[in-house]
């Protein structure tokens, strides 16, 4: 499955809805390769099974907050 896309004028590309319900994601990461990019579907950190599901004590949001201002300002 393929899709041509365009980045808006504040560079935001919106995934058409067939791709978005194949992985069930709204989190990605973009890897830069040398003359492409790759998009991967992350899982939600509710899904996460196994031994350490119940060591997350936070919200997803909280934790998505906390990525966010890590990227913004750098370590603290």
């Amino acid at each position: 499955m393929s899709a041509v896309v365009e980045a808006d004028e504040k560079g935001r590309i919106l995934i058409p809805v067939e791709i978005r319900r194949r992985y069930a994601s709204n989190r990605f990461k973009v890897t830069v390769k040398d003359d492409h990019m790759e998009l991967e579907p992350l899982v939600a950190v509710e899904k996460l099974r196994g031994k350490y599901r119940k060591l997350i004590k936070s919200e997803w949001s909280e934790l998505e907050e906390k990525g966010e201002e890590f990227v913004a300002h750098g370590r603290r």
